[in-house]
């Protein structure tokens, strides 16, 4: 029996996760975080982005 070595990881990122919502123009913001702190203004990421490192992530 061979055991597969490779296992699909996901990326943790603030695009892939089902937090993140999308507003307009670029904007995005995370929903878990207490003031609904913005992780993208216009397509760029913010000083917001990633602040949980990936704990409260959830896959989208």
């Amino acid at each position: 029996m061979q055991r597969n070595r490779y296992k699909n990881k996901t990326v943790k990122t603030c695009e892939n996760c089902i937090n993140c919502m999308y507003e307009e123009a670029g904007d995005m913001y995370c929903d878990e975080h207490k003031k609904f702190a913005y992780v993208y203004e216009e397509f760029c990421p913010t000083e917001n982005y990633m602040w949980c490192k990936g704990k409260k992530f959830e896959e989208r």
